[in-house]
């Protein structure tokens, strides 16, 4: 097994994940940091009792009308949110949505590795 490896989380339950034979499963390489980058995209910052740092900076976006925000604030808050994985060396994309009273994320990135990773979170 490679050294970058963690635990599986379900992205809808956020669960561990069992095989059928009820072992845990396992991400390793580049999974791994895309899955840190969804679970800190899914984090407000604060909200991890371990580390108030890690997290999203959503209260910066989240309850202000849209004309109060800066052309590029959103982005930026995903970014620095991203970038708080040391494996990414740049984000290339940052798409979002209103939906209801939550914003649909999706981020792309390249990591140190020259790899490229996509994931996308919903704050709904």
């Amino acid at each position: 097994m490679q050294d970058n490896w963690t635990l599986k989380i379900d992205p809808e339950s956020r669960d561990l994940i069992l095989d059928d034979a009820g072992v845990l499963e396992t991400v390793s390489g580049d999974d791994t940091t895309a899955q840190a980058v969804r679970l800190t995209l899914e984090v407000y910052r604060g909200e991890f009792p371990f580390d108030p740092t890690h997290g999203t900076e959503y209260e910066r976006i989240m309850g202000k009308k849209w004309s109060e925000l800066e052309d590029d604030e959103i982005p930026e808050v995903i970014r620095d949110a991203v970038f708080q994985e040391p494996q990414v060396a740049e984000v290339s994309a940052v798409d979002y949505e209103l939906v209801g009273r939550g914003l649909e994320v999706s981020v792309t990135g390249r990591l140190q590795s020259g790899n490229t990773i996509t994931t996308e979170v919903s704050t709904a």
